[in-house]
């Protein structure tokens, strides 16, 4: 797909104007097959058509030195968990409460990042695994399972447009 009509490869993406006709003709005809008419009907109406990799990035620390990170400098989870402006305030808050609860900046900063830190973890490692309902990283039959679930609405309510998402749980919904 980064490669261009002709044959130059792209790291991180073709430039619109240079994406391959026949990408294009093919995402066309899938989604005649695989999406609503009302979609289908939207993307007629692109005139050019683009694509973006999509990545995700964990820090291993949110800290360094005296800079701390926050939103997604911190942890940039996959877009599709929508989770990006909630993920930056709740880091944001916990934050200024560590500064607040410690006389020592040093030590709020080590609060801080022993909080958020492996809930960054948490919170990208559930992206990827939500990922699968893309077809995305799928290498296990576990990820093979999921993946189908993921494809029915009772998947998506247990397991996307949950409040508590970031609980660790099996595909039954137990812990």
């Amino acid at each position: 797909m980064c490669a261009d009509d002709q044959g130059r490869e792209y790291e991180f993406g073709v430039p619109p104007p240079l994406v391959r006709k026949d990408l294009i003709a093919q995402m066309r005809h899938d989604a005649e097959t695989l999406l609503p008419p009302q979609f289908v009907d939207c993307l007629h109406h692109i005139d050019q058509p683009f694509f973006t990799p999509v990545y995700d990035f964990c820090s291993p620390s949110l800290v360094f030195g005296r800079v701390a990170m926050v939103g997604d400098a911190a942890s940039t989870p996959r877009p599709h968990i929508g989770f990006g402006v909630s993920k930056a305030g709740a880091e944001a808050q916990a934050l200024a409460e560590a500064l607040s609860n410690y006389d020592d900046v040093d030590r709020a900063l080590a609060a801080y990042n022993k909080i958020r830190q492996p809930f960054s973890e948490r919170i990208v490692a559930h992206s990827r695994k939500l990922g699968t309902q893309l077809g995305v990283g799928i290498e296990t039959d576990e990820d093979r399972r999921l993946s189908k679930l993921l494809q029915t609405p009772k998947g998506i309510l247990d397991w996307i447009a949950v409040p508590d998402f970031l609980a660790t749980r099996s595909e039954n919904g137990k812990f």
